[in-house]
């Protein structure tokens, strides 16, 4: 594969909206259809990959990157991650670890690019490329400085770390769900906090992955998928066919998502421009 694609949204091979069948993945803390968690766990149960590493949520904004072998372990990861978690420097120490062989990696665009390219063109011999089976990258305007941003919720908002039970965007704002409320945060002020690496990245959605998701506002309720390769689209398929996911055509929010890439895009010409 040679995931250099004509648009901003790199390769695309089809676009659907995905919705979990299972009750249960329904009603947990999903972003929104839970149909990452959905064909994930169908590739477990079918015994086509022997793990998903992922990243876990451990307190406040803290995560950790852990291995899911179980539709049971990857509800527990499942939600949007604000922080970044240091992914590339455990994977391959979860992967021997725990001797895995064909792995599923759910990740953040700028990772799906480090894992892409050392899938596609491995150039050294501690290279574990050959492991990684699919790459699921999650739509991404970036990760939050993890200092800064919980001292500007505390010292603005009153907001204490080990209060932050999710963090979800809605519309122009920013959610803060606690036990007591939800604050909602103009993402303007927010995102003033990003990773600087985050301010001058332009892919939205994880051009180098299998299959991008993430969702749009138009949608409620409803995974976009976006597949780029055969792989991809044989786990999506796959998914449905045996099950575990209902699909809809959703060539009808590509506008949405594009927006969001232009977006992304101008803030890291702009940011880039002001470094140059």
């Amino acid at each position: 594969m040679m995931p250099v694609g004509e648009t901003l949204l790199g390769q695309i091979r089809a676009v659907y909206l995905g919705r979990a069948t299972d009750e249960e993945i329904l009603k947990r803390k999903v972003a929104s259809g839970g149909a990452v968690t959905a064909m994930l766990t169908y590739a477990l149960e079918k015994d086509i990959i022997d793990g998903v590493v992922t990243a876990k949520r451990t307190k406040g904004l803290e995560g950790e990157a852990v291995v899911a072998r179980t539709k049971e372990e990857l509800l527990e990861t499942a939600g949007n991650r604000w922080s970044i978690v240091p992914f590339a420097a455990r994977i391959k120490a979860k992967i021997e670890e725990e001797d895995l062989k064909r792995v599923a990696v759910v990740c953040l665009p700028c990772q799906a690019q480090f894992f892409g390219q050392m899938r596609d063109f491995p150039i050294l011999e501690t290279d574990f490329g050959n492991r990684i089976k699919y790459i699921v990258s999650l739509f991404c305007m970036g990760t939050f400085a993890f200092e800064a941003f919980l001292n500007y919720l505390r010292v603005k908002y009153g907001v204490r770390a080990e209060e932050i039970e999710d963090i979800k965007l809605s519309g122009d704002f920013l959610e803060i769900h606690r036990e007591t409320g939800v604050l909602a945060i103009p993402l303007k002020e927010a995102f003033s906090y990003l990773q600087t690496g985050c301010l001058v990245c332009s892919d939205y959605t994880g051009v180098w992955s299998d299959v991008s998701a993430g969702f749009v506002e138009s949608e409620p309720g409803w995974t976009v998928l976006i597949t780029r390769n055969q792989r991809g689209e044989e786990l999506v398929r796959g998914a449905e066919r045996e099950g575990y996911l209902e699909l809809r055509d959703g060539s009808h929010v590509l506008g949405d998502v594009l927006k969001g890439a232009r977006e992304k895009l101008a803030r890291a010409q702009k940011n880039m421009a002001q470094l140059l």
